[in-house]
């Protein structure tokens, strides 16, 4: 009887991991982001059109680029009209750029270049996709540190720094204020608790039915701007017979390693040993 128990905890768990990593795959890939991206394409067509004088979908880099420039002033994460739920983009301070769509999936990468328009002689910021084409512009407005992005000719839309580049304390959080807390997605959640002197504890679970769902137990130290659990987290399966009764848990392993990064406001979680959530985005409940 025991061996065909763990037989069927293994099956579940099995079943838990494939199926809710390709759930929450495909349903990002679905979310509804059409009007935001609509209108950064829509943009970037624009501003294609009349930097190119052929043709060709790539466009040709100005004699009066400027390559050297400092982008600290740029650098950080920004969201369209300040929202950290909708689309945004990155900056590095070496001029580098990743789009994302409001679900957080990456949409475009490229690098910034400021580039002197001579028909209004002044610089503009131009957005390259690693292919050359151009993906936006913005004009450059003189400010150092710049919290406020106007795209295009009618400067819609409108993006707002909410984070900077230099890590949590950038943004003045703390990873106890930044970390901690409630993330999800589809059927996993995670709990992010902070128990002082640089300690953390997050608990995940991932659901296979209102009775049954995969767990893990992190003990996580802040480290290189990352929740770090080194080989000792824990994976079990639980099962609820019925609301009064205590559940039976299943120890799967006791040597996990995991990592918990922050983009923005964006969780991830990097399962090192069996990579469940490769695919995942949490957000932070509210």
């Amino acid at each position: 009887m025991r061996i065909l128990k763990f037989a069927v905890i293994s099956f579940y768990i099995a079943i838990i991991l494939s199926g809710c990593g390709r759930d929450a795959h495909e349903k990002s890939n679905k979310q509804e982001n059409a009007t935001v991206v609509t209108t950064v394409t829509e943009i970037a067509e624009e501003t294609t059109a009349s930097a190119t004088t052929t043709e060709s979908t790539t466009v040709t880099e100005p004699t009066t680029v400027n390559y050297n420039d400092n982008y600290e002033g740029l650098a950080g994460y920004w969201y369209i009209d300040g929202d950290p739920s909708a689309a945004s983009f990155h900056i590095t301070k070496d001029g580098k750029f990743t789009a994302y769509y409001a679900n957080g999936l990456i949409e475009n990468e490229g690098i910034v270049r400021k580039v002197l328009d001579p028909e209004i002689n002044n610089y503009l910021y131009c957005m390259y996709l690693d292919s050359g084409k151009l993906y936006s512009k913005f004009a450059d407005d003189g400010e150092k540190e710049k919290t406020d992005i106007y795209m295009g000719n009618n400067g819609t839309p409108h993006y707002v720094k909410l984070y900077g580049e230099d890590g949590l304390g950038d943004d003045g959080r703390g990873p106890e204020e930044a970390y901690t807390g409630t993330w999800n997605c589809e059927r996993a959640h995670i709990d992010i608790t902070y128990y002082g002197e640089g300690i953390f504890h997050a608990t995940v679970k991932w659901g296979a039915s209102a009775s049954t769902h995969a767990q893990w137990e992190y003990p996580l130290i802040f480290e290189n701007d990352k929740l770090i659990c080194n080989g000792n987290g824990t994976r079990s399966f639980v099962e609820y017979e019925d609301a009064e009764s205590e559940p039976t848990v299943a120890v799967d392993y006791t040597d996990g390693s995991a990592e918990f990064t922050l983009e923005g406001n964006r969780l991830f979680w990097n399962d090192l040993k069996e990579h469940s959530a490769d695919d995942m985005i949490f957000s932070k409940e509210t």
